[in-house]
C-alpha cells in the first residue's frame, strides 16, 4: 500500500492543455468578448438575410414577368432556379447559425465552448460561393462568346479560363478548409495553422476571381461602346447601353471585393473571426449576385413592356386613321 502511494507521487502529472491554462485567465473577459462577437455576427447576418429575402422575392417576381422570347426563356428558368437555390441554402445556413449561436451563448458552460463556426455545415457556404462565382464565370464566357460570334481564338479563351481556374481552385481549397478544421476543439485552443492558410487562400481566390472577371467584362463592354460610338454616334442608345451594364457590375464589385478582403485580413489576425466574417460574406455576395440579375431582368421587362405599348399605340393609330371618312373613300377608290 505504501509502495502504491510512493509510485503515484513519483509519477509526473500530465501537462495541462492550453484550454486548461488559458480558461481561468481568459474568462470572463475573453469569453465574454467572443460571445459578444457571436451576438453581433448573428444580428448582422439576420439583417443581411432580411435584405436577401426581400431582394430574392422581388427578383423572382420580375423574372416571372419576362416575355417568352425563344432565346431567353431557358436562361430565365435557370436564373429563377439559381435565385431560389441561393435563397434556400442561405435560409438553411442562417437558421443553423442562429441556433448554434443561441445555444452557445445561453446554454453552454464556458469550459465546454468550442469553435462553433467551424465544421461540416461550412460546406454549404462553399457551395453558395461556388454558385455566385460560377455565375460570374458564366458571364465572362457569354460576353466573350458574344464579342467573337462564338469563335474563340486561343488567347481569347484566357478571358474566361482564368476565372474558371480561380473558381475550381476556390472550391478545392474551400472543401479542404472545412475538412481540416477542428470544430470540437476547446475555444481557447488555437486551431490548426493549416486551416488558417487554406482559408486565406480560398478568400484570395474569391477576391482575384471577382476582380479579374469584373475587370474583363468592363473592358470588353467599354471596347464595344467605342465601336458603337464610331458607328452610331455618342448619343445613340446602342452607345449608352454598355455604360448601364458597367454600372450594374460596379455595384456588385463594391459589395464583393471589400468583403473578400475583410475575410483575408481577419483570418490573418484571428482565425475564428475570419470564419465569422464568412457567414456574413456569403449572404452579401448572394445579395450582390441577385441584385445584378434583378437589374438586368428589370431593364429587359421595361424594354419589352415599352415596345409592347408602342406597338399597341401604333395599331390603335392605324385603326383610327382607317375609320376616317377620307380613308374609307380612298380605300374604296383604290379597290
Amino acid at each position: 500500500m505504501e509502495w502504491q502511494v510512493i509510485r503515484d507521487i513519483s509519477l509526473p502529472s500530465p501537462a495541462p492543455s492550453d484550454a486548461t491554462i488559458l480558461l481561468p485567465v481568459l474568462y470572463p473577459t475573453w469569453i465574454n468578448q467572443m460571445e459578444m462577437r457571436w451576438a453581433i455576427e448573428m444580428v448582422i447576418s439576420g439583417i443581411s438575410y432580411g435584405i436577401l429575402l426581400a431582394l430574392s422575392l422581388v427578383c423572382l417576381r420580375v423574372l416571372s414577368r419576362l416575355p417568352r422570347s425563344k432565346g431567353f426563356w431557358n436562361q430565365r428558368n435557370m436564373l429563377m432556379i439559381h435565385v431560389g437555390l441561393l435563397l434556400l441554402l442561405n435560409t438553411a445556413v442562417e437558421v443553423h447559425g442562429a441556433r448554434v449561436t443561441l445555444i452557445a451563448i445561453f446554454k453552454t458552460r464556458p469550459e465546454a465552448l468550442t469553435h462553433l463556426y467551424l465544421g461540416w455545415p461550412n460546406i454549404v457556404n462553399v457551395v453558395l460561393f461556388a454558385l455566385t462565382d460560377g455565375l460570374l464565370v458564366w458571364r465572362c464566357y457569354m460576353v466573350q462568346k458574344a464579342f467573337t460570334n462564338g469563335k474563340f481564338a486561343g488567347w481569347q479563351c484566357i478571358c474566361w479560363i482564368i476565372p474558371l481556374i480561380f473558381w475550381i481552385t476556390f472550391i478545392g481549397v474551400g472543401m479542404a478548409t472545412v475538412i481540416t478544421s477542428k470544430p470540437m476543439a476547446p475555444l481557447p485552443q488555437r486551431v490548426d495553422p493549416l486551416s488558417d492558410i487554406l482559408l486565406v487562400t480560398a478568400a484570395s481566390c474569391n477576391t482575384l476571381l471577382n476582380l479579374f472577371a469584373t475587370t474583363n467584362i468592363i473592358v470588353r463592354l467599354l471596347s464595344h461602346r467605342r465601336a458603337m460610338i464610331a458607328s452610331f454616334g455618342r448619343e445613340s442608345s446602342m452607345s449608352r447601353f454598355p455604360l448601364k451594364i458597367v454600372g450594374i457590375l460596379l455595384e456588385s464589385v463594391v459589395i464583393n471585393l471589400p468583403v473578400s478582403i475583410t475575410i483575408v485580413v481577419y483570418t490573418a489576425v484571428a482565425y475564428e473571426i475570419g470564419f465569422m466574417v464568412v457567414q456574413i460574406a456569403v449572404l452579401l455576395q448572394s445579395c450582390s449576385s441577385i441584385l445584378v440579375i434583378y437589374q438586368v431582368a428589370m431593364r429587359r421587362v421595361l424594354t419589352s413592356e415599352l415596345a409592347s405599348s408602342n406597338k399597341k399605340e401604333n395599331t390603335s393609330h392605324c385603326l383610327d386613321i382607317a375609320t376616317l371618312p377620307g380613308a374609307t373613300q380612298t380605300s374604296s377608290y383604290d379597290s
